[in-house]
């Protein structure tokens, strides 16, 4: 398709929108079971297509229960090649509109019908107009337009709802801003995007207005305005002596929080950690605090840091691991507290400020933004990105990606036009617009300033510089530090940072000679210029033949151990041994000589950012993006080349080195995590800082906090509290733990959990939830009951057969009358609405995998590996995954163990000690479903 500007509306042309339903996502394997197409002009439909299609092959369970269309219905449907004339007739040379229109026109083009019609996608260009969309699905753009989608995955209501939505979505088009518009249309021109047509039809179709943003489709003056500087952090020296028993009675009956809320609740537990926390921050106390589910946390501890902050005009810094607790914080817990605060006159109006900050690489940068829209040869996946984002810079404040949708691919794009996480940056110095400044500035002066473990471990690592300076900190989900700390401590290297980083330098090589080539450029700094890059250039062939020697003696490496071990390890733990190994010396010895280059090539690299510098460039555009891009550049050379040595170099004790098999392409890589991240933490973080408070609803074990602050080095003199949950577990939860259930290791086993659950999910109507440790396992049930629920009436929704989790979690919440599979995340932060959740199983106890290298690393460290360090961890992932069933105090339901071991072993005490004390009855694999049910219908007789 030639592209160029159109002279013609697309509301004037006559486009087709076109579905396939399809018996599976391979082009090349499946085959066609239907086709639906709508002929239209603007808004007016002209003319439908619509076939089933015999697919000459058996039709897959999901895609039946997807589409609704049975074997019987094709059986004596037409074959696509008796009707491809008649759909290319239909089509003739109009442009074809699809969502993710590339699948469809590859399903015609394997099966014989070859189009060379314009197309344009509705995935793009929702992409691109709606960057704030949680997702761009055609059932969610369908609601979101309020397009009628009675019969979603049936092929002709698809298409009449791709016309719908894509007539929206042009719509859209004509509301941006002409200046705006101008720019995607020359971005999407210079990228060869196909969309070029639509939009520059649409432009040419738009009375000519005024523009308010400049070329690359920006108002800096609006961002300015947007960007001002906050108001100065206040203290109120009047709460200075505002005393523990003061505070407490904030909580109290007669108090403004139960003045406030109606149905407020005192909770003798939220009091006790409400009351520890003001000890451990009012008089500079470290303090590890478990609260159980229902304890009310957050409140607890936002309470005496808001007081404390305002009160000495400090800084309290608030950790948390997930992006739900951050925003539940921000959006809800700290404005209803000010709320109360301001409005019991114990606080002025606005006077408290709390700020969200986050990584730099989360923030969008204005300079590598321009350096990126302002190249010549843009790809379309660099222009879909900065298309989506000119769109949205029209409006954000805090230039914070979590705003707005990337998804995978989008994000190497990303990387290039955020703010990274290393290297100077001018927009930090030079007064003009820039987001990360900005979201400083508003940390700055914030009494309280929320963080992810992320970040807190980054700054740490780093000396401080990231977060704005701080003497107070709780760390909630503090259960996580310390695999954030060995993620943040800890790095990969694989096959692609080499190139990814020569790319980028090819890119800025371009930029830099289109720059020296601009007339008035003296001879001597011409030459000089083209020296820098001619030289940057001229080391990236050997640089890479020198990097695919290494990677080619990784392979050997794994090879030689597959060779040696029968079960083919994917992951090798690179310890003393095994670098004595002939297949080992050979990576060294390949790095030895690729060190050497990659030197010399960082040497050639900071010469030329030196240049770009020094040197007045007229035609650069914004020469200290260049600048900045070199130093970027640079800054990955060098990070890769220190990370290599410490794999490959000499051993470091403190180290855990690691050789592995992707199993996403099959690819080598090499991964180093530091052996223990507690004596760490106790240097750069409890031993710098007046208070830290360490919270979570799971930090004990068996009662006590030893193992936790043994793994994240909290000191042994910290204060402790361990303070239950105020729900009735006896009344609440069932505990039933089958006394005929195979052990995890018999054959029988996977027939057992398969017979358990579609028991519960028959028993329950649905209502019912699954924890599994690997994937293998929960499709190998999935499998099983899969057609003895649905002929029920009751979906299986297994995490990765039927979805994402986010996507499960809400189709479960929208119809309880399903089992939910699930692994990993599943195990904890999933909280459910009242009554949707009845029953969650847990089919093993939750031991990490023993030939994990770093697993097996950290055990060694102990005396009694399996009594000392894999019990205390599989009972705190235990823990989460119980917690899961009771979240108020309506909630009931039965937690069913499927784990033999838990009765059959000694330290399955362990766990069932760790637990609130539930109801426990004796049971059987064949009873489960019935007591199950008999539980919760008890429930529902008391209550009526």
């Amino acid at each position: 398709m030639t592209l160029g500007i159109s002279s013609t509306s697309p509301f004037e042309s006559v486009h087709v929108s076109l579905d396939l339903e399809t018996t599976g996502l391979d082009q090349d394997r499946d085959t066609i079971i239907e086709v639906g197409a709508v002929k239209f002009q603007g808004g007016q439909v002209i003319d439908t297509f619509q076939t089933l299609v015999n697919p000459g092959r058996t039709i897959p369970d999901f895609i039946q229960r997807l589409t609704g269309i049975k074997p019987g219905q094709v059986a004596r449907a037409p074959f696509f090649n008796s009707i491809s004339h008649e759909l290319a007739g239909f089509l003739e040379g109009h442009p074809v509109i699809g969502h993710n229109v590339r699948f469809d026109l590859g399903f015609l083009s394997s099966h014989g019908l070859q189009l060379q019609n314009p197309a344009y996608d509705t995935w793009d260009l929702a992409s691109m107009l709606l960057p704030y969309a949680p997702q761009y699905s055609l059932a969610y753009l369908s609601e979101y337009f309020k397009v009628d989608l009675r019969n979603h995955h049936r092929a002709l209501a698809d298409a009449s709802a791709t016309h719908q939505v894509f007539v929206q979505l042009l719509r859209r088009v004509e509301e941006l801003d002409p200046g705006l518009l101008a720019h995607l249309v020359h971005l999407s021109l210079r990228s060869r995007w196909s969309i070029n047509p639509l939009l520059s039809g649409l432009q040419r179709g738009l009375p000519q207005g005024t523009a308010a943003t400049g070329l690359t489709g920006l108002d800096t003056e609006a961002l300015a305005s947007r960007l001002a500087r906050p108001g100065k952090r206040r203290a109120d020296s009047s709460k200075e002596a505002l005393d523990e028993d003061e505070i407490i009675n904030l909580l109290g009956a007669q108090g403004p929080f139960a003045q406030s809320f109606s149905g407020f609740e005192l909770r003798p537990e939220q009091e006790e950690m409400l009351s520890a926390v003001t000890r451990a921050i009012f008089n500079s106390q470290h303090l590890a605090v478990e609260g159980g589910t229902g304890v009310g946390k957050s409140i607890a501890y936002l309470l005496p840091a808001v007081l404390f902050a305002v009160a000495h005009g400090q800084r309290v810094v608030v950790s948390t691991n997930t992006i739900n607790l951050q925003e539940q914080l921000l959006k809800k817990d700290i404005p209803a507290l000010l709320n109360v605060l301001e409005e019991a006159g114990l606080v002025e109006q606005g006077a408290i400020k709390a700020a969200l900050l986050k990584g730099r690489n989360n923030y969008l940068c204005l300079h590598r933004w321009n350096y990126l829209a302002r190249s010549e040869n843009p790809t379309v996946e660099d222009a879909r990105v900065l298309s989506k984002t000119a769109v949205w810079l029209q409006d954000t404040v805090t230039g914070d990606k979590g705003e707005i949708n990337l998804s995978g691919r989008d994000g190497f794009v990303w990387s290039r036009v955020s703010a990274g996480e290393k290297t100077w940056c001018p927009g930090l110095r030079d007064g003009g617009p820039c987001f990360l400044r900005s979201a400083r500035e508003r940390a700055d002066q914030a009494h309280v300033v929320v963080v992810n473990h992320a970040l807190l471990l980054s700054d740490l690592v780093r000396g401080g510089g990231l977060i704005p300076d701080y003497r107070y900190l709780i760390v909630d989900e503090a259960h996580h530090l310390e695999d954030e700390a060995t993620r943040q401590l800890g790095f990969s290297v694989t096959r692609d940072r080499l190139e990814e980083a020569l790319e980028l330098q090819g890119r800025l090589a371009v930029q830099v000679r289109m720059a020296l080539g601009a007339e008035g450029m003296t001879t001597a700094i011409r030459r000089e210029g083209e020296r820098a890059v001619s030289d940057a250039e001229a080391g990236a062939a050997a640089l890479r033949e020198l990097w695919a020697r290494l990677w080619a003696s990784g392979e050997g490496f794994l090879e030689a151990q597959r060779m040696d071990s029968s079960d083919g390890p994917l992951q090798v733990l690179v310890d003393p041994q095994v670098r004595n190994r002939q297949s080992w010396q050979g990576i060294v010895l390949a790095w030895e000589n690729l060190e050497v280059r990659m030197l010399q090539a960082s040497q050639v690299l900071a010469r030329l950012q030196r240049f770009l510098e020094s040197t007045v460039l007229p035609a650069a555009g914004d020469q200290p993006a260049l600048a900045m891009e070199a130093g970027n550049i640079l800054d990955s050379l060098d990070e890769l080349r220190h990370q290599l040595g410490s794999i490959v170099g000499p051993p470091d004790d403190g180290s855990i080195i690691w050789a592995a098999r992707e199993t996403s392409n099959g690819d080598a890589s090499f991964h180093a995590a530091p052996l223990d991240v507690g004596p760490m933490l106790a240097e750069w973080l409890y031993d710098r800082k007046e208070s830290v408070v360490m919270t979570s609803a799971t930090l004990s074990t068996e009662g006590n906090f030893g193992y936790f602050k043994g793994r994240t080095g909290l000191p042994d003199d910290s204060d402790e509290l361990l303070v239950g949950s105020p729900f009735d577990y006896q009344k609440a939860a069932l505990l039933l733990m089958p006394a005929d259930m195979p052990t995890p290791n018999n054959d029988g086993y996977a027939g057992a959990l398969a017979r358990v659950l579609a028991d519960l999910g028959t028993s329950l109507d649905g209502r019912t939830m699954a924890l599994f440790t690997s994937y293998s396992s929960l499709r190998a049930v999935a499998n099983r009951i899969r057609a003895p629920l649905q002929a029920e009436g009751i979906q299986v929704l297994a995490q990765s057969v039927d979805g994402p989790p986010q996507q499960l979690i809400a189709r479960f919440t929208q119809d309880p009358r399903s089992v939910l599979l699930g692994t990993a995340s599943f195990w904890e932060g999933v909280d459910l609405p009242n009554g949707v959740l009845q029953a969650l199983v847990l089919t093993r106890l939750p031991f990490q995998v023993p030939t994990d290298p770093v697993v097996k690393a950290r055990s060694e460290q102990y005396e009694d590996p399996f009594k000392q360090y894999s019990i205390p961890q599989a009972v705190l992932r235990f823990r989460q995954g119980i917690g899961r069933l009771i979240r108020n105090k309506e909630d009931k339901g039965t937690i069913v163990v499927l784990d033999q071991r838990i009765t059959g072993r000694s330290y399955g005490q362990s766990f069932l000690k760790s637990i609130p004390p539930c109801t426990m009855k004796p049971c059987n694999l064949s009873t489960v479903g019935a007591l199950a049910a008999q539980w919760v219908g008890a429930g529902v007789e008391a209550g009526s």
